[in-house]
């Protein structure tokens, strides 16, 4: 199947977003398609030596609540993802990692986004300083995953990277030791 880009024009630059409308060819016709261009994320799964791990509640503008989440953030120009989740997670929960292990990447909602999300596991924490950006607003908590799981499952609408984090946490690290 022939699929071919032939032009984009830029919509709107926001601080952290760009909105293109794309034109491609696509099998002798014409499709157009809004884009937000946003680029890569991680998101950690913070777990301490005793097996607790770290969550964050955090007030979200967009959605005019707090939320349960892992804590996370996007990856800056010119740094790679282990780099944005040891500095993400510093900055949010105040713990300095000695490991990052990756357990997946994925596309976060790829019918209208380029965002690319690494999921990751931090461990061998070290408390070192919370360091928040001046407009977040976050408490951060400890638990087990299986009660961060029934909080975030049982709440009326979850947040999609906390989801999976957590059960790939739980099912592909967390589920081999037991």
């Amino acid at each position: 199947m022939e699929i071919r880009l032939l032009d984009e024009e830029v919509l709107c630059r926001g601080r952290r977003v760009t909105l293109y409308s794309r034109r491609y060819w696509v099998e002798g016709k014409e499709v157009v398609r809004d884009v937000v261009h946003f680029g890569e994320s991680v998101a950690i799964v913070p777990v301490k030596d005793d097996g607790k791990i770290i969550l964050i509640r955090q007030f979200r503008a967009s959605i005019g609540k707090w939320i349960i989440e892992v804590p996370a953030g996007r990856v800056e120009e010119g740094e790679d993802w282990r780099s944005a989740a040891r500095r993400e997670l510093e900055e949010e929960t105040g713990y300095k990692p000695s490991s990052i292990e990756r357990l997946a990447s994925t596309y976060v909602s790829p019918g209208y986004s380029d965002e690319v999300i690494h999921i990751t596991v931090a461990r061998g924490l070290e408390y070192v300083g919370q360091n928040l950006e001046p407009t977040e607003v976050i408490n951060v908590f400890e638990t087990s995953v299986e009660e961060a799981l029934e909080m975030i499952l049982g709440s009326d609408t979850a947040d999609a990277k906390t989801v999976i984090a957590l059960m790939l946490y739980h099912n592909y690290v967390h589920g081999r030791k037991t």
